[in-house]
């Protein structure tokens, strides 16, 4: 199917501006829609009450409604009111919130939904296979291969070709060609939670093997960095939760990025019983690449779709420090290993682009640029 695109409303159940990775995702891809030239909406919850265009250094300007709850339902009842006129008039429901797709998907209208992760209950699983029956849905996209093929063994009779994989990315014009720095000690960044299997505890008992590398870390609530500074070594520096724009700004000053993922992963919303580490796609590695920054990461099977070992990153054994600090002390004692990583993994990164990524969901979901 291919028809007139004359509005894209992104759905979204995402908090904004908030420090929560899906926020960061939803928003570089609406500023992504909106650099292509699609007419997109963003619809989001309230946040901090900062500028969401400030917070995510947005190029673009576009609706972004973030309603109250009784807000959103009223702006649901007027969908129901008026679906029988609205179905055809050239907008795309595309997003994140499973609940409103699915309500959206039954009555009618077209609709595409994104999924990190499977269903993690049963009424989630009926509200997507509402959506996967849905007459109206044009597609499904998700964010690992390992991901599709969770969906494909959970609804057999679905068209694999219903399914598009598109990892994240990072912005083109936010590539920055990797360079050695000359002068002072080697630097080491973290950036990100401290949730469970992010891996913060064992940068910080790598760090300790590691004296002569100085480390930072961005993320973390308050309590978290309270907790954490009194167990790291005296080369580890918390730097807080910043601003994402402020973080892309700073990340290429450094030598060595990291992203020492456990076996066992979670994130703001995980139950005890599930972990991401299938399914994840991190941004901090799209946003690693693109500040030309070599990488040390876990050897997950996930993370293999984007990277390899010895060719765009170090990938060592998940929850083992000295693992991860042996690859450190390489690259910090090896400037030439470290600008053959950072260049290797930048150029996989060009077809990694949020904006490359926005053309092939709108080519994907069958949308054309009305043009009215």
């Amino acid at each position: 199917m291919n028809s007139a695109l004359r509005r894209l409303v992104y759905v979204s159940a995402s908090i904004l501006p908030s420090g929560e990775a899906n926020a960061v995702h939803v928003a570089q891809m609406c500023d992504a829609f909106a650099e292509l030239g699609v007419p997109v909406e963003l619809r989001g919850k309230p946040g901090t009450g900062a500028s969401v265009v400030a917070h995510y250094g947005l190029r673009n300007r576009f609706p972004i409604c973030l309603p109250s709850w009784m807000g959103n339902a009223l702006w649901k009842a007027g969908r129901s009111l008026y679906r029988r006129t609205e179905r055809a008039s050239g907008v795309l429901y595309y997003g994140r919130n499973l609940p409103d797709i699915a309500q959206l998907a039954a009555w009618g209208y077209p609709v595409g939904f994104e999924l990190h992760h499977p269903p993690r209950s049963a009424k989630k699983l009926a509200k997507l296979r509402r959506i996967v029956e849905a007459p109206g849905l044009r597609g499904l996209v998700v964010t690992t291969e390992s991901l599709r093929v969770d969906l494909l063994a959970r609804f057999p009779a679905l068209d694999p070709s219903r399914i598009l994989v598109a990892h994240d990315g990072v912005r083109a014009d936010r590539i920055v060609v990797p360079r050695l720095r000359q002068t002072g000690a080697v630097r080491a960044v973290y950036c990100g939670s401290f949730h469970q299997g992010k891996g913060v505890e064992t940068l910080i008992a790598a760090a300790a093997m590691v004296p002569e590398v100085t480390f930072d870390v961005i993320g973390g609530a308050p309590a978290q960095v309270q907790a954490m500074s009194a167990l790291a070594p005296p080369n580890v520096r918390f730097l807080g939760r910043l601003p994402y724009d402020e973080t892309q700004r700073l990340l290429p000053e450094y030598d060595i990025a990291l992203a020492p993922y456990g076996s066992v992963v979670r994130g703001v919303r995980t139950p005890e019983h599930e972990s991401l580490a299938a399914w994840m796609s991190p941004l901090k590695l799209f946003e690693y690449m693109g500040a030309g920054l070599p990488i040390v990461t876990s050897d997950l099977p996930v993370l293999k779709e984007i990277l390899s070992h010895g060719a765009t990153a170090l990938m060592v054994s998940p929850d083992d420090p000295a693992a991860h600090a042996t690859a450190i002390r390489s690259l910090a004692c090896d400037g030439a290993l470290r600008l053959r990583l950072a260049q290797a993994a930048q150029q996989a990164l060009r077809a990694y682009t949020w904006e490359n990524r926005a053309a092939r969901i709108l080519e994907f979901l069958g949308a054309r640029r009305s043009a009215a």
